[in-house]
């Protein structure tokens, strides 16, 4: 008997894990997992690991690969999204020119569509999360880098060659930081969980005094940009001059975007939103001071609702919902 096809799975690639989902048309999650990237060992390696991941949870799902649809894959970019090729993912090291799409209907046998990482990020959020019902969306995503997705009147950009919304590499000072990318002052060198981390540690290196080097226990590589709002709810000044730093870049480039595009909606994601209210408060008022009154006024900004599940979510999503523009 001919089974049938009404499973969906999202995979979000990123560059430390990999989160991939199986969802109904509805978004339902039937079942999930999270695993390491191990990118250090090539794309081939990466990519024999997600199928066998993949493969784990089809099986203890208790489905049949026959029943999947469509798979949808979320990827750190420059990638042409028509053609499931990265061409060259910055924090993924050595991914020149992938076959994504390729090499996964080679190993599965199901049809895939390969987006940008970022935008699986707002379109989850867009469809089943915080920015569901809204047509003018913004996606903030705040982790190795800085990722963006933007959603105007309701579709998604992309962008002539399927590269907009590269919101992290947008420079805030071009004589500031040296990125990945080979351009100085990108946003995700200031406005990262990374940025955070990393600004900390050059304080400590040049001889600022902080309970951040007790948590760590003298080990400087330990620093995380959690460890750092550790230390900022402790009252630690470092941890307070690195928070207000990020604030600054971040409120920046949001507020940039939002007199660009007049969104409704900004909605952040990432494991910092964890901080909370230290977060949320001093973003509005940094990005109030940046922006017209009316359109300020008019964009709600939030935290993202799907967690770490946005970009795999998002993933299936958007092959569920614009299967054609993938070819499925």
């Amino acid at each position: 008997m001919k089974k049938t096809k009404k499973y969906y799975i999202g995979i979000d690639l990123g560059g430390t894990n990999v989160v991939a989902v199986i969802v109904d048309k509805n978004g339902k999650i039937y079942g999930k997992r999270q695993f390491p990237t191990f990118g250090e060992k090539g794309p081939e390696f990466v990519i024999k690991n997600i199928v066998n991941n993949v493969k784990e949870i089809i099986s203890e799902g208790r489905i049949f690969i026959e029943e999947i649809k469509n798979i949808g894959i979320g990827s750190p970019g420059p990638l042409d999204s028509k053609k499931g090729i990265i061409m060259g993912a910055v924090n993924l090291p050595g991914w020149r020119y992938v076959k994504l799409k390729k090499e996964i209907e080679k190993y599965l046998k199901v049809k895939t569509g390969v987006e940008n990482d970022a935008n699986c990020a707002v379109y989850g959020e867009k469809w089943i999360g915080a920015g569901k019902n809204v047509n003018n969306v913004v996606g903030f995503t705040l982790g190795t880098g800085v990722g963006g997705g933007i959603i105007i009147d309701g579709k998604l950009i992309r962008g002539a060659n399927y590269n907009a919304a590269e919101i992290g590499h947008t420079s805030l000072n071009p004589d500031g930081r040296l990125c990945k990318c080979g351009a100085h002052g990108c946003l995700e060198q200031y406005a990262s969980a990374s940025a955070i981390a990393n600004t900390a540690k050059e304080k400590i290196r040049n001889g600022s005094k902080s309970i951040i080097t007790e948590i760590v226990k003298g080990d400087i590589n330990k620093i995380t940009s959690k460890v750092v709002y550790e230390a900022l709810i402790s009252g630690d000044k470092l941890a307070k001059d690195v928070w207000d730093e990020f604030i600054k870049y971040l409120g920046a480039g949001v507020a940039n975007i939002i007199q660009t595009l007049n969104p409704e909606m900004i909605i952040i994601a990432g494991g910092v939103i964890n901080a909370g209210k230290y977060l949320f408060e001093p973003l509005k008022k940094a990005i109030k001071k940046q922006t017209f009154p009316q359109t300020y006024e008019i964009v709600k900004i939030v935290p993202a609702k799907l967690g770490e599940l946005a970009g795999a979510i998002g993933a299936a999503g958007i092959v569920i919902n614009e299967p054609d523009y993938y070819g499925l």
